[in-house]
């Protein structure tokens, strides 16, 4: 063919032997034509993907993130703020005031202090192990990678179980919280209406939290800061009618009521009230410096003893372990919130609303959070096998949750607070003792995973050395394994100590019985190749 038929994209020149450095205009055009038609393909596809990430990200309360995937990369600012947003809930304003009751003013301030601490090492622990495990595998399943099919299944499943428990037991307390104003009402009502309205808001839009769990963490900030100042006037009598000082430190019994099983008791709901947030390990582990996933547990944990220490401390001043405000049947509301009563001792009573308030709006976001993780956790084990694919993730993107997992969480929770009507008024106390023993087993997971992937070479690898090492190794977990499994021991014995309650006996042993049944399940399932973990 002649020369001069080609495409036309270059023309011959004078000198064919000289490369040609100038395109003509018309190629310019179609090249920059390409360049925008790429861009604006490209452009909303890396929109959609950071709103997708911060959407799930933020939205989890304490940083229960459902996986490592969709963890955003945050400051440490932010993460202590999130961390916050989990920890200062109903667990703290209400349970505050019961390790008083069982421990006295010295054994509750030092339940919080060890809660803390033990909090300390299980982060830095779960960060170790989390940072030796592959991206794609989601931390409630670290166990079938350390543990064992078997265990690390059951693991997972408790996880989630956990979660639907927290779902019903925030229904339950939110219907005590609506009673506090509308006394003659049903509770089963405000309890049918929360569960509505929390799936309204999770199907809307799973990002709806990010400002409410914010603006709530900041008010609940501003609740217990005033409560340290107005408790520490009305303990020095400038506010009140009495000068307290330290008079119940001063007692027969002096600031430790109940000896051993005092502090036991008081442990108990000090645990509850810091549980879960173990989890800011995965957020830390995302930052790209190494001195910010030093500093992240320290900051988290130093953010949570500077609002929680002063404030049982404070607290301890004024409320005595033998004060006629314990003998209420009742502590799911403001009348049996710590913060209540110094308000009251002020003089300041339009401020159990106000706690009321918070207390409503705390248990309405753990209501969404619950079905959130519930659902995505089902949805997840359904895509590795672990569950019946009807409950599959949705292949339509734009769709985060599958109609068919929330509606399997949602009949499943209503199934357990249907239970709960044989003994409404030991309800809540049973589900709490359901989370806090999940707490016990999942902490003490951690520390025995921990020690394995730091002696076994199955788990050292190449890049270990920009890998996340706790300092406090092996000191660490094995504080928090004798912890754990003191605590337990502990509980069992109380049942003998104080003759056969069925109440007791169930909130001690339930969540014990529950984790032992699903690794049984879990054993069938891998024997008859129902689990393809």
């Amino acid at each position: 063919m002649p020369s001069n038929t080609s495409s036309g994209a270059s023309t011959p020149t004078q000198n064919p032997e000289q490369p040609q450095t100038v395109l003509p205009l018309d190629t310019i055009h179609i090249a920059n034509a390409a360049k925008r038609q790429a861009w604006h393909q490209i452009k909303p596809q890396r929109n959609n993907d950071v709103k997708e990430l911060m959407g799930v990200g933020e939205k989890k309360r304490g940083l229960m993130l459902a996986s490592q995937l969709h963890t955003p990369i945050l400051p440490i600012w932010r993460i202590v703020l999130l961390t916050l947003g989990g920890t200062l809930n109903s667990g703290v304003l209400i349970a505050g005031g019961l390790t008083i009751m069982f421990g006295g003013p010295g054994g509750a301030f030092v339940s919080y202090v060890v809660s803390i601490a033990i909090l300390y090492l299980v982060i830095t622990s779960l960060m170790e192990v989390g940072s030796r495990m592959p991206d794609d595998v989601p931390y409630y399943l670290f166990g079938t990678r350390v543990l064992g099919k078997t265990v690390g299944v059951a693991l997972a499943w408790s996880f989630w179980l956990l979660w639907i428990v927290v779902l019903v037991y925030e229904m339950v307390a939110g219907g005590f919280i609506i009673q506090f104003w509308l006394p003659h009402v049903d509770r089963a009502v405000w309890c049918v209406v929360l569960l509505i309205a929390c799936i309204i808001i999770v199907a809307i839009d799973s990002r709806l939290y990010s400002t409410a769990e914010s603006s709530l963490t900041l008010l609940t900030i501003g609740a217990l800061v005033a409560g340290i100042i107005i408790g520490s006037l009305v303990a020095a009598g400038k506010l009140g009618d009495h000068k307290y000082g330290f008079e119940n430190w001063e007692t027969r019994d002096g600031p430790f009521v109940g000896g051993l099983w005092g502090f036991v008791g008081a442990v108990i709901f000090a645990n509850f009230s810091v549980n879960g947030t173990e989890t800011v390990a995965i957020m830390a582990l995302k930052s790209p410096s190494r001195h910010s996933r030093k500093m992240a547990p320290i900051a988290v944990c130093g953010a949570i003893a500077l609002l929680l220490l002063p404030s049982i401390f404070v607290t301890g001043l004024v409320l005595s372990p033998t004060d006629p405000w314990f003998e209420k049947e009742s502590f799911d509301s403001a009348e049996g919130a710590s913060l209540t009563y110094l308000f009251e001792k002020a003089g300041i009573m339009p401020a159990a609303h106000v706690i009321n308030a918070l207390l409503l709006l705390s248990a309405l976001l753990d209501c969404c959070v619950g079905l959130y993780i519930s659902t995505t956790i089902l949805q997840d084990l359904a895509d590795r096998g672990l569950a019946p694919k009807f409950v599959q993730s949705p292949k339509d993107r734009d769709q985060a949750l599958s109609p068919y997992s929330m509606g399997a969480c949602c009949i499943l929770a209503l199934g357990i607070w249907t239970l709960t009507f044989i003994r409404m008024d030991s309800a809540v106390v049973l589900l709490a003792g359901i989370i806090g023993v999940n707490g016990i087993i999942t902490w003490g997971s951690i520390a025995v995973m921990h020690f394995i992937v730091r002696w076994s070479k199955r788990y050292r690898r190449v890049e270990d050395e920009s890998a996340y090492k706790s300092l406090l190794f092996p000191l660490g977990p094995i504080v928090c394994l004798v912890y754990e499994i003191g605590i337990m021991v502990c509980l069992l014995i109380t049942v003998g100590l104080v003759g056969f309650d069925i109440n007791l006996f169930l909130f001690i042993t339930l969540g014990l019985f529950i984790f032992l049944a699903l690794i049984v399940v879990a054993a069938v399932a891998q024997r008859f190749g129902y689990c393809r973990c």
